[in-house]
């Protein structure tokens, strides 16, 4: 659970002033704003987005409601697909590349898009003091997971308003969420204000495949159908899910297992999509296509173009290395 004691390091989201703690409630004396603090977590959101959120998808501008519905559809995910697998801790550190697991000891993170909690759980336990950030629901599945990884605490917060002091962290780090939101780019440049100067940050993003037409074929197929997919009822595509995930298992991981074993069809092998997913338990391929599938928003980038990002933003260091996406990192330069 969150402690007391950190709530000294948030700021008001819509004015970036100090708060004061009143009973259940963290309250901004500059604009008086009020932000509750609901099972030690504290919520801060602002008025249009806390009521577009608390009112469903229907309420607040088209923006708003993009995002909300994005929330809740990964807060319904990350409530049923809440597993804490041991495989996980070589995934955070294949998304973290080229740190290790030694970069995070002693260092002030923020997770940005939080999620069910498993990455910031792994900075935690490698000894970073850990901030947990999400928008929707998703942020009680966090703390469940990963309440008692380390010295770590929870928000719900809008990643575009972030509700801390600019510079505040060593490392801000957001994968797979970026490319969920309606302007990814200016929700990178958000992050990076929290950035101090000589920190880093890490990203990742969905790769756009280039020179690969079968992969291309499946995307473009895979965004047609998650049209009519992202209107259906959450428990429905749930079910839905585990026919797609054997459909992937009986097409790709199988065949990859299979060809991989005999020395001449390694190459074969290699070139087959979804082939991450014979690291993993079948459940993994479920929430994937349950993710696949409802995602409002999905937006994909060249290696050139994640570049771009990190150029633009007069970043130093910058990689852009491949993980069944695009990881971006780069450090912020020393004034």
């Amino acid at each position: 659970m969150t402690a007391p004691d950190r709530f000294d390091e948030l700021r008001c989201p819509g004015c970036a002033g100090a708060l004061l703690r009143a009973q259940d409630a963290l309250q901004c004396p500059n604009c008086s704003e009020s932000f509750p603090v609901v099972d030690g977590i504290p919520r801060m959101l602002l008025p249009p987005l806390r009521e577009a959120l608390l009112g469903g998808a229907g309420g607040g501008s088209a923006s708003e409601r993009r995002k909300v519905e994005t929330a809740l559809s990964f807060g319904y995910e990350w409530s049923r697909f809440n597993t804490m697998y041991a495989e996980w801790e070589k995934s955070f550190l294949d998304y973290m590349q080229p740190h290790g697991r030694e970069y995070f000891s002693g260092k002030s993170v923020l997770d940005a898009g939080c999620g069910s909690g498993r990455h910031a759980h792994y900075a935690a336990r490698f000894g970073a003091r850990v901030w947990a950030a999400d928008l929707g629901p998703a942020i009680e599945v966090a703390r469940r997971n990963a309440g008692s990884a380390g010295d770590i605490a929870f928000v719900q917060s809008d990643l575009y308003r972030l509700p801390f002091a600019p510079e505040s962290f060593d490392m801000v780090y957001s994968l797979g969420v970026l490319h969920h939101l309606p302007d990814p780019e200016a929700g990178f440049r958000s992050l990076l204000r929290l950035v101090k100067p000589g920190g880093e940050v890490q990203i990742y993003l969905y790769w756009k495949p280039e020179g690969q037409p079968v992969k291309a074929a499946l995307l473009a197929l895979v965004g047609g159908m998650r049209e009519i997919t992202r209107r259906m009822p959450h428990p429905l595509l749930h079910a839905l899910s585990y026919p797609l995930a054997t459909a992937a298992f009986l097409f790709f991981v199988w065949p990859y297992n299979l060809l991989r074993a005999i020395p001449a069809t390694r190459s074969i092998a290699e070139k087959l999509p979804m082939k991450q997913y014979a690291a993993y338990p079948f459940r993994v391929c479920v929430n994937d296509q349950f993710d696949r599938f409802s995602a409002p928003i999905e937006n994909r980038y060249t290696q050139g173009e994640v570049r771009g990002w990190l150029e633009r933003a007069g970043l130093e260091n910058i990689q852009v290395l491949p993980n069944f996406g695009w990881l971006g990192t780069g450090r912020k330069p020393l004034r």
